[in-house]
C-alpha cells in the first residue's frame, strides 16, 4: 500500500513538472509569435508608406577631368592605368535624428581620375533605405547618373533629398549610398537615420512619443 501511494505521488510530481514545462513552452511560443506579428505589421506599414515617397537627386560638376588629373599627378607622379575613384565622401543632413516630414539630404563629393587610356566614364550613384526592424529588407532604392556629360572623369557634388512620411514607424533606418563606375561598385558608405515623433531642440534631447494601442 505504501509503495502504491509513493508511486502515485511520484507520478503526480512528474506530471506536474511536465505540465509546468509545457505551459512555459506555450507561453514562450505565444510571446515569440506576438513579437513576429508585431514586427511584420511594422514592416508592412513602413513599406506601404514609403513606396510613394519621392526621392530627388541633383548633381553638379565642380572640376573637369583635366583639373582632377593634374591634381592627381601632382600628388602621385602619374595617372593610374585605369579610371579610378580617388574620393567618395558622404554626409547626412540635418543630422542622424529627424521627425516625419523633415527634409533629409544625403550629400556626396565624388572625384574620378581618368586612366591613361580611359574612355568616357559612366558614373552612377544609388541610394538605398532599409527597414528599421528587418535591416536586410530594402524599403526604397534608386540609381541616378552622377556625371551626365562628365567625359572621362572630374569632381562632382551630388545630393539625394527625401522626407520620411507621416505615419512611418519610429526607429533607426539604415541608409546606404553607393557609387558605380562603368557599372561596377567602387564606393559604398552607410548611415543610420533615427526617426522620432518629436525632437526638443531647447534641451538637446530627443523625445520619442510612443503610440498607444487601444
Amino acid at each position: 500500500m505504501k509503495i502504491t501511494v509513493f508511486v502515485f505521488l511520484l507520478a503526480s510530481f512528474f506530471c506536474s513538472r511536465s505540465s509546468a514545462d509545457l505551459f512555459d513552452q506555450m507561453i514562450n511560443a505565444v510571446k515569440d509569435q506576438a513579437v513576429l506579428t508585431a514586427t511584420t505589421v511594422v514592416t508592412a506599414k513602413a513599406t506601404e508608406l514609403i513606396i510613394n515617397m519621392i526621392i530627388d537627386y541633383s548633381s553638379e560638376q565642380t572640376k573637369t577631368d583635366e583639373e582632377v588629373s593634374k591634381e592627381y599627378e601632382a600628388e602621385n607622379g602619374s595617372l593610374p592605368e585605369n579610371t579610378t575613384v580617388s574620393s567618395y565622401q558622404t554626409e547626412i543632413l540635418p543630422g542622424a535624428s529627424v521627425t516625419p516630414g523633415t527634409k533629409v539630404m544625403v550629400r556626396s563629393v565624388i572625384a574620378v581620375v581618368p586612366g591613361k587610356n580611359a574612355t568616357t566614364a559612366k558614373i552612377e550613384e544609388s541610394l538605398t533605405i532599409f527597414d528599421s526592424e528587418d535591416t536586410s529588407l530594402v524599403l526604397k532604392s534608386m540609381t541616378k547618373p552622377a556625371g551626365q556629360g562628365s567625359g572621362k572623369g572630374g569632381e562632382f557634388n551630388s545630393e539625394f533629398t527625401f522626407a520620411l512620411p507621416e505615419g512611418m514607424p519610429q526607429g533607426v533606418y539604415p541608409i546606404r549610398s553607393s557609387l558605380l563606375l562603368n557599372g561596377e561598385l567602387v564606393g559604398d558608405t552607410s548611415h543610420e537615420l533615427q526617426l522620432v515623433l518629436s525632437i526638443d531642440y531647447s534641451v538637446g534631447e530627443m523625445v520619442a512619443v510612443l503610440e498607444q494601442v487601444d
